[in-house]
């Protein structure tokens, strides 16, 4: 509704910016609990990585990143790209306190930026190896892959400490990117292209399996191992 009109765009750059703006601060206070799962998992608190990323789609952002010379952007792109790996290597786990001080903004906003250069700044190294075979094979099954590596992080890798912990952490990926490929084809892309039988009662029926399948699951996986101090609230008075 807010890119209607006129300056629709603007608009939805404004509100973009401010609602990220906002996320952080949500998170910065939230935060500064001992229990930081609230600020991790809340809609509201990771709200900021959607926001900017929506920010940096509207014409503003790409009308200015387009004016950044190629070679520029071709060094800004390996700046932001050896930040974001070092950030990867130095952050221990999801309860880092920096993340919750600006860190996952951070994050969000290198990356934001760094996509929009890549994006509207062809020719540079990092828009043609992000943009060959294997990171666009990788990027079409991303949102599958979001949704199945953690489940297979909690169930399955603190199972597989046998293997040591590159061992582990490869299988738990190549279990996870099986898993991303059979969901991208079997469910993603009938419903996003409209096969035959993800429409009409057809549609319904396969609904309702999968449903069941998944309640299924649910029942057949086993429970996650609880972590190094872990506390059941059910025993706190």
């Amino acid at each position: 509704m807010a890119a209607r009109g006129r300056c629709g765009e603007r608009i939805v750059a404004l509100l973009a910016g401010a609602g990220a703006l906002l996320s952080l601060a949500l998170a910065v206070s939230l935060g500064a609990a001992v229990d930081t799962t609230r600020a991790y998992e809340g809609t509201d608190t990771r709200a900021a990585a959607l926001l900017l990323g929506a920010l940096v789609a509207t014409a503003p952002v790409r009308d200015l990143a387009r004016q950044v010379p190629r070679r520029t952007a071709g060094q800004v792109c390996l700046v932001l790209a050896c930040a974001l790996a070092v950030s990867w290597a130095m952050t221990e786990g999801e309860k880092a306190p920096l993340l919750f001080q600006g860190g996952l903004f951070l994050h969000s906003l290198a990356a934001a930026a760094l996509i929009v250069l890549m994006a509207e700044v062809p020719g540079t190294s990092a828009s043609r190896v992000t943009g060959s075979r294997l990171p666009r094979r990788l990027g079409e099954v991303s949102y599958s892959l979001y949704l199945w590596h953690w489940p297979v992080y909690l169930l399955l890798l603190p199972r597989l400490s046998r293997f040591g912990d590159w061992g582990g952490a490869a299988v738990a990926i190549g279990v996870s990117l099986v898993a991303a490929e059979a969901t991208k084809r079997l469910v993603e892309d009938p419903v996003r292209f409209r096969s035959g039988w993800a429409r009409g009662r057809r549609g319904l029926v396969a609904m309702a399996a999968l449903a069941l399948i998944g309640v299924a699951l649910w029942v057949a996986v086993p429970a996650p191992l609880p972590g190094a101090g872990t506390v059941d609230i059910g025993q706190l008075r």
